[in-house]
């Protein structure tokens, strides 16, 4: 009988189990509790399952006229955690950085980065005979990396930090802990899960035009329109 001892928390998706690899899809396959005004999107957009030590689902929404960005862009402000940074990217530059043809500036394009829906568990598993995950979520043996995220990492206003990993307690159970990639010396045995839901925008000029444009009190702007080297604002 096969089994998978696991030294590092095992991350799964749509019941799939996955080590360090990206999936791309040809549609949108944010979850379906989110707002239905992206709905008549979600057949002409690309999701990016990314599964390597960071845990999240990018999404790429394609915005054919400025109408439909007018009306989807108060829905995504909503969409947004509180506190993240708004990155902007030039229509026709280069792809972001270290993405290579996996993302794309070809067009005017909202880009949503967003918790994975996978699983967390840190015990061995038969993965012929998968067990009832359900259950291990009950039982503090297994998270899922999705909202509602425990009261203890919502900070002031509804922040939450970027990304979380899996801890067990004193009590053995597993908790969401907030984490950060970058960190140097920290003890992670596991992957970064994202908690917060961040966004991108392609800009134009004209379909999305930042002139028009209401931002969010106090939102960190970083700018890649014109150099790879990010301007702040």
């Amino acid at each position: 009988m096969r089994k998978s001892s696991l030294l590092v928390v095992l991350f799964l998706l749509a019941s799939t189990t996955c080590f360090a690899a990206i999936f791309p899809q040809g549609r949108g396959a944010w979850p379906e509790d989110w707002p239905k005004e992206l709905e008549p999107l979600r057949e002409k957009s690309r999701t990016l399952g990314v599964g390597t030590g960071i845990q999240e689902s990018i999404y790429e929404i394609p915005i054919p006229d400025r109408e439909t960005f007018d009306r989807l862009w108060p829905v995504i402000l909503k969409l947004r955690t509180p506190g993240g940074p708004l990155k902007l990217y030039r229509a026709g530059s280069a792809s972001p950085k270290g993405w290579g043809d996996l993302l794309s500036n070809k067009e005017p394009t909202i880009r949503i980065y967003g918790p994975s829906g996978g699983l967390s568990l840190a015990e061995e598993i038969d993965v012929q005979n998968p067990p009832d995950f359900e259950k291990l979520i009950k039982e503090g043996r297994a998270l899922k990396a999705k909202a509602p995220w425990p009261i203890e990492l919502i900070q002031k206003h509804g922040k939450l930090p970027e990304y979380v990993t899996s801890k067990k307690d004193k009590e053995g159970k597993l908790r969401w802990v907030a984490a950060d990639p970058t960190a140097k010396d920290q003890e992670v045995a596991g992957f970064f899960n994202r908690a917060r839901i961040d966004i991108e925008l392609v800009v134009d000029g004209k379909i999305i035009d930042l002139n028009r444009l209401r931002f969010p009190d106090g939102v960190k702007v970083i700018d890649y329109r014109f150099d790879e080297e990010p301007a702040s604002r």
